[in-house]
């Protein structure tokens, strides 16, 4: 076979590079492009390297001189600096075709924080009243976290968000935390989802908060009346002081960046049994994005990750997320002596 599972391809017809994700036959290969997989044969793709190296020029033209180029500009005026505009969950849904009709299969959804602080975050989704995923994690300034997937049909089981935000350095002004409830109604769902398709936009967003709340003021105490202690918030069956101390208190060790990290479920939590797929792979993902940004902050030259084979999701998901990474060279999923098709071997620009 001339092709194999991760080459990268060039479809002669369109001139789109795409990549080998099934060999088929002796005659056929699946390609995917553009987050499309479909079956070609041998004769309509071949290796891009001689059209990318023929539509390279050689000799490099000269700039034409304009007057007044030579003169250098402060760039420092015209650089737009990044506001604080709050945090917001976003939801992506994704599409399923039902005989001629396109219907929504699941909901992906994504915190965004477009603020200056790093934050520790407690998220939590119930269905009906009972917990179904839990995570803790932190969250950078200006940047985004992969929370999970929700069933489009779970829309029928009440679910309800429950967010709790810490600062990861705490500041005199500012309070110590916030907490937000995001309820989804089916009903407002379906027609921003229909809203979404009309106006051929990829996700609906939903503000949590604007700012992170500055610290509300003690009262003065009267000379009759002694200050009060102000009183600790409960969450649940604990108080909010332990939570944040669990918090804060975690182990760091997955901080620490890897050249190889096994996404395996039984690598990266003790008590998997019982949870739901879609928990499970929130877990993993959450874990690789982590080890990913890790790895581009420390100027990674290369990293692995062993995603196993299974159905295919996890690795699906993970290869989505590079293509989308702009600090990602390239990737390759092919057969490898050690791993054999169950890892991902990322090389960084």
């Amino acid at each position: 076979m001339k092709y194999q599972i991760g080459d990268r391809i060039l479809l002669l017809s369109s001139k789109e590079e795409g990549t080998v994700v099934e060999l088929v036959n002796d005659n056929m290969v699946m390609i995917e492009i553009k987050g499309t997989s479909f079956p070609v044969y041998l004769d309509q793709i071949d290796f891009p390297y001689f059209h990318r190296f023929t539509q390279q020029k050689l000799v490099k033209e000269k700039p034409r001189l304009i007057p007044g180029d030579e003169i250098k500009v402060d760039r420092s005026k015209y650089e737009v600096f990044k506001t604080d505009k709050g945090m917001f969950l976003s939801v992506l849904p994704v599409y399923q075709m039902d005989g001629l009709d396109e219907t929504v299969k699941l909901m992906k959804f994504h915190l965004f924080n477009d603020t200056p602080h790093a934050m520790r975050f407690y998220f939590q989704i119930w269905l009906n009243n009972q917990l179904d995923l839990e995570i803790k994690n932190e969250i950078q300034p200006y940047n985004h976290f992969y929370l999970a997937d929700l069933l489009f049909e779970s829309l029928n089981d009440n679910p309800r968000f429950e967010f709790t935000f810490f600062l990861k350095e705490p500041q005199p002004k500012l309070a110590t935390s916030v907490k937000k409830t995001w309820r989804i109604k089916a009903k407002q769902m379906f027609v921003q989802l229909e809203q979404l398709r009309t106006k051929a936009e990829a996700t609906i967003t939903y503000p949590l908060f604007d700012k992170f709340p500055e610290k509300e003021p003690e009262p003065e105490p009267t000379p009759e009346q002694p200050k009060k202690k102000a009183p600790v918030t409960t969450i649940g069956s604990g108080n909010f002081a332990s939570l944040l101390s669990k918090i804060q208190l975690q182990p760091e060790t997955s901080l620490t960046p890897k050249q190889e990290v096994d996404l395996h479920i039984e690598a990266l939590e003790k008590n998997w049994k019982g949870l739901s797929n879609i928990a499970i792979l929130a877990i993993q993902l959450n874990a690789f994005q982590r080890y990913l940004e890790l790895a581009i902050s420390h100027h990674q030259h290369n990293l692995v990750v062993i995603h196993g084979v299974g159905k295919g999701k996890l690795r699906d998901e993970i290869h989505q997320v590079l293509r989308q990474t702009p600090e990602v060279a390239n990737f390759v999923n092919q057969y490898h002596a050690k791993y054999g098709y169950g890892a991902t071997e990322i090389t960084f620009r």
